[in-house]
């Protein structure tokens, strides 16, 4: 578990630094409101942050995600992979969906004030240059100023844990997608069914599929989850009250604003995420039984019996 846990830290950082520029725009998207909307689109968004903020504009409180998100993953492929073990058919969908809902509901308790600071801090200083910004007032300094002000003025339920319930609601169907989806395309684009025997390229492309089908079921979740942790705390009186007015002034495209971007994020954040753990897992995770059969298979060569064939990979093994 230890070196799942591992493995998933470093996946999750990869994966972050592939597409936290994407992850900006997509919240800058949701965030704004048909009588303050600053970008007519992606694209448009895209420009205006690299003109008026610089390029590093697109990485704004990329620190906490940086490390959280690393946890995150560690936590996620800790438990999905120990929890198949309580399964008679550990690599079957419904399995893989149940042990999906289970690790993303473990990890949204550590999630939610992640995202609350990193969304806080994407809003702040928008179209500032970077001098400007760094000279405003009444902004978090950073991560951890973020989380002590929003505790300092709402507490934890309500400041430091706001939108967790939405986190929950976004999470569980995400993750219950992600791990069948990923069992999908190996089933179907590996030349032998298992995950080690597809080409690196086939990898990346199926870990942006996987991204892809886990935001498509979970994304208007996120829009609300991103509005009620963006706005003021006397805005909304609860996340119900959010997806409401939200509906009512903006009907239901609201709930995909965003996703373009969203969308975009995922091909290379997931295309390096689940590729790179499960590489990790292959490379340094060799299990006990292995061995065990090397030494079996070198005796029995010795005695001049039946060689012993190799054992199969499958994609997550229980350590």
């Amino acid at each position: 578990m230890a070196l799942d846990f591992g493995f998933g830290f470093v996946a999750g950082v990869t994966g972050t630094i592939a597409g936290y520029p994407f992850d900006t725009v997509k919240v800058r998207l949701q965030t704004q409101t048909l009588n303050h909307r600053l970008y007519s689109g992606s694209l448009d968004c895209f420009i205006k942050i690299a003109k008026q903020e610089s390029i590093l504009g697109f990485y704004k409180g990329m620190s906490s995600p940086m490390f959280g998100v690393a946890i995150i993953n560690g936590i996620v492929f800790s438990i999905q992979n120990l929890s198949r073990g309580l399964f008679n058919n550990p690599d079957s969908y419904l399995t893989l969906t149940i042990t999906g809902a289970m690790a993303g509901s473990a990890q949204a308790l550590i999630c939610s004030p992640i995202e609350l600071v990193k969304t806080r801090l994407q809003m702040q200083g928008i179209g500032q240059q970077r001098k400007l910004f760094a000279l405003s007032t009444h902004l978090y300094k950073g991560p951890f100023d973020c989380l002590k002000k929003s505790y300092e003025r709402r507490g934890l339920r309500h400041g430091v844990l706001r939108g967790l319930s939405m986190t929950f609601a976004r999470d569980i169907p995400s993750f219950a997608a992600y791990f069948p989806a990923w069992q999908f395309f190996v089933t179907n684009f590996s030349p032998t069914g298992h995950e080690a025997d597809m080409p690196m390229y086939m990898s990346l492309i199926g870990g942006g599929f996987t991204g892809v089908a886990a935001w498509t079921v979970s994304y208007p979740f996120d829009v609300i989850k991103s509005r009620y942790q963006a706005a003021r705390e006397h805005v909304y009186k609860d996340v119900w009250d959010c997806a409401v007015k939200s509906f009512r002034t903006e009907g239901w495209q609201v709930f995909t604003r965003g996703f373009v971007p969203c969308t975009l994020r995922a091909i290379p954040t997931n295309a390096f995420t689940y590729p790179v753990y499960a590489f990790l897992k292959r490379t340094f995770d060799k299990p006990l039984d292995d061995t065990d059969e090397t030494n079996a298979t070198n005796s029995t060569k010795m005695t001049n019996t039946t060689t012993i064939s190799p054992p199969s990979i499958t994609s997550i093994q229980s350590v």
